[in-house]
């Protein structure tokens, strides 16, 4: 064979050995690259405007305070530093009522100062949505579906759950990370890791009462106490930091838990029958729901882990003790189940009318946003998708399929 055709032989073989290219890789490039594009466009916002600022305020104080060796939830300590040092010109106090866990995890912000703290954090947000997004796009939409996956991807950083936790410099959206996280790591078998992640949801664990407690049901039943161990050494890390920065820390937290308000009129069932004077009952509904979770978890042909998470979490955030409508960016999880039930029917006339409640609804809660709405009368919006969750199930059959179930221990 004469050298040349040689080459041209060897080259074809080469090409035929190596990898397909991956447009998730393109997809994720491109996304990397808008997000620092975002970045370098919103460097002096924070610095001009208030955005990231509000309940920021709050969490750099608590954090501050406790890597000084002080009490993050001192009253006095934390008007102090706001009003004199911070110079918020505010005229109340923001409190951050949150586990001390999440002050070990912003530690790194308190050695900057507030204004380049908002900035970077508003950049952590928005790097943790758009990588949790993703992950929820590559669990719950089929492969080959990148049309739904982009949509879901635009519709997730233009909810206006998300876009309101940004202007709060809310932590909400650790949570999301953490739930999503963990499930991700579970379908990879890494049970350690999925446990250790788990702590990402005890800064709002009101948020994942359900989800959570069926989680570690599933690392029980599957025999994999490494996802527990996981749960319990990131735990004792972060309890070991807070020793050491505040050994009296165990009793700032009894005494938090004692003055803490909790009778917020959130828009939550029991916040909105509270805010109606009707009842005070209903804010420990979610009490009556957790035999759920172990019902899912423990039915042999139930429905697979995905299915099964974004329901709990469906039913916790409007059943909850307390959550506020920034708080409702967990709905982004049982959003992409019903994304991912639409990607895998063939009738289109079905998807259209499914897609356009959700325009609806998004034009509407952007209407009452506009408005500056009461915030009680959020509590429409996970409702809503409590219907659009249970007719896409009606319409998709595939919603209660055992495939994709949790995997068997290695």
């Amino acid at each position: 064979m004469p050298a040349v055709f040689k080459r041209i032989f060897i080259s074809q073989e080469k090409m035929k050995s190596s990898p397909a290219f991956n447009p998730r890789w393109l997809l994720l490039g491109l996304l990397i690259l808008a997000g620092l594009v975002c970045t370098l466009l919103l460097r002096n916002i924070p610095s001009t405007t208030s955005l990231g600022r509000n309940d920021f305020i709050g969490y750099w104080s608590a954090t501050y305070l406790l890597r000084s060796g002080q009490n993050p939830y001192d009253l006095q300590l934390m008007d102090q530093l706001q009003h004199v040092q911070m110079k918020t010109g505010l005229d109340a106090t923001i409190m951050a009522w949150n586990p001390p866990t999440l002050f070990v995890l912003l530690l790194p912000l308190s050695w900057l100062s507030f204004t380049t703290a908002r900035f970077v954090w508003l950049t952590i947000n928005l790097i943790i949505v758009l990588t949790a997004s993703l992950m929820v796009a590559r669990l719950y939409i089929p492969k080959g579906n990148n049309a739904f996956a982009l949509i879901f991807l635009a519709f997730a950083m233009g909810f206006p759950q998300v876009l309101s936790g940004f202007y709060m410099g809310q932590v909400t959206f650790l949570v999301y990370l953490g739930l999503v996280g963990c499930m991700v790591l579970i379908r990879k078998g890494q049970w350690f890791w999925a446990g250790a992640a788990l702590i990402l949801t005890i800064h709002k664990p009101q948020l994942v009462v359900l989800p959570l407690i069926y989680l570690l049901i599933i690392m029980a039943r599957q025999g994999q106490y490494r996802g527990w161990a996981g749960l319990f050494m990131a735990g004792a890390v972060c309890s070991i930091i807070l020793f050491i920065l505040r050994p009296a820390c165990i009793s700032d937290v009894l005494g938090e838990m004692k003055i803490a308000p909790v009778h917020w009129a959130t828009p939550t069932i029991g916040g909105f029958l509270s805010y109606l004077q009707i009842t005070e009952l209903a804010r420990s509904l979610i009490l009556l729901l957790l035999p759920l979770p172990f019902i899912l978890a423990l039915t042999p042909a139930g429905i697979s882990m995905e299915t099964a998470v974004a329901l709990l979490t469906l039913i916790t955030i409007p059943t909850t003790f307390f959550g506020w409508s920034y708080d409702q960016t967990m709905l982004l999880i049982p959003v992409a189940q019903v994304f991912g039930w639409m990607s895998g029917s063939r009738n289109k006339i079905v998807n259209f009318w499914f897609g356009l409640a959700m325009i609806i609804a998004l034009g509407f809660n952007y209407i009452e946003r506009a408005r500056a709405t009461n915030e009680v009368y959020y509590l429409w919006v996970p409702l809503f998708w409590w219907i659009l969750f249970g007719v896409s199930w009606r319409f998709f059959s595939s919603g209660i399929s055992t495939a994709g179930r949790v995997p068997q221990p290695a």
